[in-house]
């Protein structure tokens, strides 16, 4: 495949072009056009600001300008039904709604920490519904459940339904859950198992029943899922089968301490009572770490993102059935600052890429690994979640 090989007369996006879709008609509105459009996470390349971008998912890919822009750099956006969210992680500790109606302006705004030395970190939110939602942390021990159909900001007694004590899962430093997602009435939780020093532990599996809060035992254990890899990252749903990728140990800064191939991507089997997984990819066998996975649900194939250095990444094709991994990264996405990797409805791969000239999304049609657009972002994309709403 050729990834620079774009068609260009559609798809090629630049950032003055953009009055169309995804964008608002006037310089007074604050109003996004948002349906099926991609929710794009920016982040500055030198760390000092953040923003959102939305663009359409089909030809011709138009971009919007910035919104809910920050002088923060630790920040993601999130969307779920008619809204979209800004979680602030460490040491922001927060997180707003907005409506599609009004890019600018939150419904509300509200604090996930308890008080001020309180650090929860948060990393994503899982919305059950638009009255239900879970955000999950990686600073401290507890799981917040939020209502966030909340009207306005002066409702936290309503915002902050509950705080569930997964302590037991720490390594004393909180319970590093990096991701999850709603299945059947069950939140599925990935902890990473990091200690304070982000020595690597154990990698969990947590499950709990949303319509009690309470924890599902795995295999009757009355505990979490244990996994094999190490530093668990990603996680990918598809049909009875869960994805999880692990990072393993990263070397040290000054190079005294190697990298540890203690990770790879792990296939767990949720289709029965009793929970099964088997190491679908070793890392040794791809020689580098391994930072993140999809799966096309359509497809029998697969894609993750090999880590070589710091914004040194590859992007290689796996078999989702066999395990078989490419011999070589997919032509043009090797030696590149890869943030993230989606794939859509249309089974399309979206590539996040980072760069101080030229910040990116590349996107792919899995079926047939032909590109379909170069969409350019005014910071680097670090996130990227599509909305289905009904504007």
């Amino acid at each position: 495949m050729n990834a620079r090989q774009l068609i260009k007369a559609t798809a090629l996006v630049s950032i003055s072009a953009f009055l169309g879709a995804c964008s608002s008609s006037d310089s007074t509105d604050n109003s996004v056009d948002c349906f099926d459009c991609a929710v794009i996470s920016t982040v500055s390349a030198d760390f000092t600001s953040s923003a959102v971008q939305f663009t359409d998912t089909i030809p011709a890919f138009e971009i919007s300008s910035d919104y809910a822009a920050q002088d923060l750099s630790d920040v993601r956006f999130l969307t779920f039904g008619d809204h979209f969210y800004r979680m602030g992680r460490f040491g922001i500790n927060n997180l707003a709604k907005f409506s599609f109606d009004d890019a600018e302006n939150p419904i509300w705004e509200y604090s996930v920490a308890k008080d001020d030395s309180d650090n929860p970190n948060p990393y994503t939110v899982v919305f059950v519904s638009e009255t239900q939602a879970y955000v999950l942390p990686f600073g401290t021990d507890e799981i917040i459940e939020i209502n966030p159909s909340v009207t306005d900001s002066n409702q936290q007694s309503d915002f902050i339904v509950d705080r569930l004590d997964y302590s037991k899962y720490s390594f004393g430093a909180g319970i590093r859950a990096v991701d999850g997602f709603v299945e059947d009435g069950l939140l599925y939780v990935l902890l990473a198992g990091l200690d304070g020093l982000f020595v690597p532990q154990t990698s969990r599996i947590l499950v709990i029943d949303t319509s009690t809060n309470f924890e599902v035992g795995v295999n009757g254990s009355g505990e979490a899922f244990e996994l094999g890899i190490k530093n668990a990252s990603d996680i990918d749903l598809v049909g009875d089968y869960i994805y999880v990728s692990g990072l393993g140990k990263y070397a040290s800064f000054d190079g005294s301490e190697p990298r540890e191939l203690t990770g790879g991507i792990e296939k767990v089997d949720i289709s029965g009572i009793t929970y099964s997984s088997t190491l679908l990819v070793d890392d040794n066998n791809v020689n580098g770490q391994i930072a993140g996975v999809k799966v096309s649900p359509s497809d029998n194939k697969a894609y993750l993102i090999r880590y070589n250095a710091f914004q040194d990444n590859d992007l290689i094709q796996f078999n989702p059935t066999s395990g078989a991994v490419s011999a070589s990264p997919n032509d043009g996405f090797s030696g590149l600052d890869i943030k993230t990797i989606e794939i859509d409805s249309s089974n399309q791969l979206w590539v996040a890429l980072g760069d101080t000239v030229n910040p990116r999304i590349e996107v792919i049609s899995i079926a047939d690994d032909s590109s379909v657009a170069t969409i350019n972002t005014i910071r680097n994309p670090v996130r990227i979640e599509f909305a289905d709403t009904t504007n």
